[in-house]
């Protein structure tokens, strides 16, 4: 690679996406549509009680965890506060939240369970990470995330927020096994590029719905994808590709829920450029979902936490969110 992705412009990264998809074997698009879920769900007040006890096990698991790991963070008071005042340390809670509450029946229906530990120094890369996008004062590690990302050059700048992200990579390279770790770096390469990407998203050019589909499917693909891969390290290629394109069509309805704020900061998604119509959203996660049934191998007629709590989710949003903010397309 002659140029560096922080470099290149729409075109160049779009392709290199391509090679990177390509070489991956995931899929690019969603073929998956359905009207129904092809699912025995669990009642709704089942489901409620659930997600709140995982919801107080994942609260449990940041205060133990997670703060613990960004004590050193402290140290550099200028960017701690910036992480808190961005939002970035919400997110993330935010984020192992859903992964906690949401995917672990997902990963012991596969064979997988979920590591505390491990996923401690994976989110914690993660959002030092996205905040080298995301907060002023942190986008000068950017450039050498990037090289560090995509060439393996080492990260010389010598301070806590690159300790800490080195440190977590360093942790998951010593406790992933070699070929989960190489599948681990290739799939954070196409996370990275589908982020340079969707800076675009904030132009005042219009994007094209196929650019817009391209960006999300693969940052929402790659986040699903990424954290089952290090939970679930033998993962055959149609495990992969279904949890990929449940986590693409996920994405879509974090877009919708988002919806006005997004509007409200100038982002383009396909919902609130209104790409996307009530009927075919639904149709591609109902779709998604069957799909993960069949290629897990997970049984229909027996509750699954992951995909109760993901249905009442998805449907919530669909029915209350989406029509609230667009009108929909004939």
């Amino acid at each position: 690679m002659t140029k560096s992705p922080i470099d290149m412009n729409y075109n160049e990264l779009d392709r290199l996406l391509d090679s990177l998809l390509e070489a991956e074997k995931l899929p690019k698009s969603i073929i998956y549509k359905s009207d129904q879920i092809n699912y025995r769900r669990r009642n709704k007040l089942g489901i409620m009680i659930k997600a709140f006890i995982r919801l107080v096990q994942a609260e449990i698991f940041y205060m133990t965890y997670i703060m613990k790991r960004l004590r050193p963070l402290k140290k550099s008071k200028n960017i701690y506060n910036s992480l808190i005042k961005t939002g970035c340390l919400k997110s993330l809670r935010t984020y192992l939240h859903l992964a906690k509450i949401g995917l672990t029946d997902l990963m012991r229906s596969m064979e997988g369970g979920f590591d505390n530990k491990i996923f401690t120094h994976f989110a914690v890369a993660t959002m030092l990470y996205d905040a080298s996008f995301d907060v002023p004062v942190c986008r000068k590690y950017l450039k050498e995330l990037d090289a560090f990302i995509m060439r393996d050059i080492p990260i010389k700048t010598k301070d806590e927020f690159t300790a800490l992200f080195i440190e977590s990579v360093e942790y998951l390279k010593i406790m992933l096994d070699e070929t989960t770790f190489e599948t681990f770096k290739n799939y954070v390469k196409i996370e990275h590029i589908s982020q340079l990407m969707s800076i675009y998203q904030l132009s005042d050019k219009t994007v094209s719905k196929d650019s817009l589909l391209k960006i999300t499917f693969a940052k929402g693909g790659i986040a699903s994808l990424v954290v089952m891969r290090i939970m679930v390290p033998h993962m055959n290629k149609k495990k992969r590709n279904a949890v990929f394109e449940l986590g693409a069509v996920l994405q879509l309805i974090d877009d919708i829920n988002d919806m006005k704020e997004d509007l409200e900061i100038g982002i383009q998604t396909l919902p609130n450029q209104k790409l996307l119509n009530y009927n075919e959203l639904k149709q591609l996660y109902f779709g998604t979902v069957n799909n993960v049934i069949t290629k897990c191998d997970i049984d229909p007629y027996k509750p699954n936490g992951t995909l109760d709590m993901l249905c009442w989710f998805a449907e919530a949003i669909l029915e209350k969110r989406y029509g609230r903010y667009t009108t929909k397309v004939p």
